[in-house]
């Protein structure tokens, strides 16, 4: 019998964790849920969509599991303050892996989101509710702590730690034996050569227009 789970997050990115769910694990999605005051709709991809504070009266935490389809919106404290209210209801919160990700990992905690083509290489420790876009790369024995976001295809070299609610844009990459503080925010593109200080932010330098330039003077 399928495992059957709620997704909070009635918006594009549960509607997508949806269609994975259900195409790749044996797990039934039978409603979305979010806040009340956020709800604009009751039925969503042919499934109701439910208040958050009194879920567990019509989905049970004996019979239903949740997954967490939150973003990185106010770094990521949304996705923890739900993720700790979830588990004060006493729900289980599903880790979601797609089957083309290599997981070689030693640990790995709840609800974590893990998508196309990701790697986590020998020796890694992942922890709670972090979400992994297509092409991430988590390099050998390194250490991710909870409510992390990483873009895709951003590169952990080796050894490194990430600790709680950072944030790597797209293609940012960062050096081996390094450690991010708790609320860092690197940029796209960016390369991390240092660790860095908690709630810092890191950018790489801006890609500017040549003036009186045209793209037909160089080809």
């Amino acid at each position: 019998m399928k495992k059957r789970c709620v997704i909070f997050g009635a918006n594009d990115f549960g509607s997508m964790i949806k269609f994975y769910v259900e195409k790749y694990m044996d797990i039934s999605i039978e409603a979305y849920t979010l806040d009340q005051k956020y709800m604009v709709e009751s039925v969503r991809d042919g499934i109701p969509v439910e208040g958050f504070e009194n879920l567990q009266e019509k989905y049970p935490p004996d019979r239903y599991s949740i997954i967490l389809a939150i973003g990185y919106k106010s770094m990521n404290d949304i996705r923890k303050e739900k993720y700790y209210q979830a588990k004060q209801k006493g729900y289980y919160i599903e880790n979601v892996v797609h089957p083309s990700a290599i997981i070689e990992c030693t640990q790995m905690g709840e609800g974590n989101i893990i998508l196309e083509n990701v790697v986590m290489a020998y020796g890694t420790q992942i922890g709670n509710a972090n979400i992994f876009w297509n092409g991430c790369q988590i390099s050998h024995e390194s250490c991710i702590g909870d409510f992390n976001y990483f873009a895709p295809s951003s590169v952990i070299a080796g050894k490194t730690t990430v600790k709680n609610n950072c944030f790597l844009g797209i293609q940012s990459a960062v050096r081996g034996n390094r450690v991010l503080e708790d609320y860092t925010l690197i940029g796209a593109g960016a390369y991390m050569n240092h660790s860095t200080q908690k709630e810092g932010v890191y950018v790489p330098a801006r890609t500017v227009r040549l003036e009186n330039k045209n793209s037909k003077d160089f080809f």
